[in-house]
């Protein structure tokens, strides 16, 4: 995944890890691209609730698999 970066996460007792992380940019192109692909789903007869997809909701899947590389 593009626009990301590694920063130190303490993990309190722990010794911590490092953890990749979305830049902000990144994070809201993905949020906005799966919040269209779940709208749609949820309000469209032919995908059934999650059970299938039409040609609409493969294209809005496929935006937010862009969107995460």
């Amino acid at each position: 995944m593009s626009g990301t970066r590694w920063e130190w996460r303490d993990s309190g007792s722990a010794s911590g890890h490092m953890q990749r992380v979305a830049d902000s940019g990144t994070y809201s192109r993905m949020q906005t691209a799966y919040r269209a692909y779940i709208n749609h789903a949820t309000g469209c007869d032919g995908c059934g609730y999650g059970e299938r997809r039409c040609s609409t909701a493969d294209q809005l899947w496929r935006a937010y698999r862009a969107a995460r590389t």
